[in-house]
């Protein structure tokens, strides 16, 4: 998910006893729920076939946090005896499990959207995809940054980034109001308005743990709806594809997306052998009809351009892969796409444009 859902849990995680292990905890914590895309400060410098191959990489496998997590306490304790050497120690295995769990927060969280990611690597590079929740979720900001804001001791400079985050954040939310449904333009002020009174009145100052707990049931809860709310989504998408399929055609695979802040808002992508349906409508109405991309995949441009680097790193990538040929005059252009992200603009994280050879005439007779 983004990096601020998942600082927010370091954050929250802060607020608990962990926070309270070494004077360094607090900020260890918040990076920690961040460490596993340490991955992306070498990928940066790579082209993008490099990036969709190996981002969410082995740092997010089940072998890369379990080295992460004793290495990077290590780290911290190394640094405090450095800087801190009239500090008191702390509990280093209170640090180590507070760590721990901010570490494997991480892959968790990214498992959670239709990106997914490969717990088995470095020997098994198959993805894994929970399907619940979009890679950003508003109502996750909420339920995290309001155990942030509530639980524990209060400080000025908590303060003062806590304001300048939740102002940030209004401010996308607000931007985004064509996405945003009624409920959340509704909630969201209020919610900022009672963090705020509750913060300037001491509310969660004592009961730290309970508030960061109770967040956490919260949070689960939300996602756990949101796992219902795809399921019946599905369900209410499988007549209507099935009406639409053509003779020989079945459904091979399907993807449950989420949208970013409607929980009962979804877009169910289902794949057949020669083509990928995306339906998208909200639980609440009946839903229309789906519209139809042809994979394309067996075309000669598209298998030549699936023969190149580009293209190797897209057909490991893409989910629900799906090619277009663009013919213009001589020039052709050959779009590699994956059914789950927006098709166009077409030069997005998750597409290839390459250009085709140009069509070569007929010999003369």
């Amino acid at each position: 998910m983004d990096n601020i859902t998942h600082s927010l849990l370091g954050a929250a995680l802060a607020k608990t006893s962990f926070g309270r292990a070494s004077p360094f905890a607090p900020a260890a914590l918040v990076i920690a729920a961040n460490l596993p895309d340490i991955e992306n400060v070498v990928l940066a410098f790579c082209d993008k076939p490099t990036n969709m191959v190996h981002h969410r990489g082995v740092t997010h496998g089940l072998l890369g946090v379990a080295v992460l997590i004793p290495l990077f306490t290590l780290l911290v304790r190394g640094l405090e005896r450095c800087f801190r050497r009239r500090a008191p120690a702390g509990s280093f295995g209170t640090l180590l499990l507070g760590i721990g769990l901010a570490v494997a927060s991480h892959p968790l969280l990214d498992w959670f959207n239709t990106y997914g990611l490969r717990p088995w690597l470095p020997f098994d590079s198959t993805w894994y995809h929970g399907d619940l929740v979009h890679i950003v979720d508003p109502w996750l900001w909420l339920v995290l940054g309001g155990a942030a804001c509530l639980a524990g001791r209060r400080t000025i400079a908590g303060s003062v980034a806590l304001a300048a985050l939740g102002l940030a954040l209004t401010v996308v939310v607000l931007l985004a109001s064509h996405m945003t449904p009624p409920a959340l333009q509704v909630i969201w002020p209020a919610a900022l308005l009672a963090f705020l009174i509750g913060r300037w009145g001491g509310i969660g100052r004592r009961h730290a743990g309970a508030v960061v707990a109770g967040a956490f049931v919260l949070a689960a809860s939300y996602v756990g709806f949101r796992g219902w709310a795809g399921h019946r989504a599905w369900q209410m998408s499988q007549p209507v594809l099935a009406a639409q399929l053509p003779p020989g055609e079945t459904i091979v695979g399907h993807t449950q997306s989420p949208d970013p802040a409607d929980p009962l808002r979804w877009q169910i992508i289902a794949e057949t052998q020669r083509a990928v349906y995306r339906h998208q409508f909200s639980i609440r109405t009946s839903p229309g009809a789906a519209l139809r991309l042809p994979k394309r995949l067996d075309d000669p441009l598209v298998q030549q351009a699936a023969d190149t680097r580009e293209g190797r790193a897209w057909l490991k990538f893409a989910r629900h892969p799906v090619a277009l040929v663009s013919r213009a005059g001589g020039a052709r252009q050959i779009y590699l796409l994956d059914a789950r992200y927006p098709l166009f603009p077409s030069r997005g994280f998750a597409s290839f444009v390459l250009d085709a050879p140009p069509a070569q005439s007929p010999p003369p007779r």
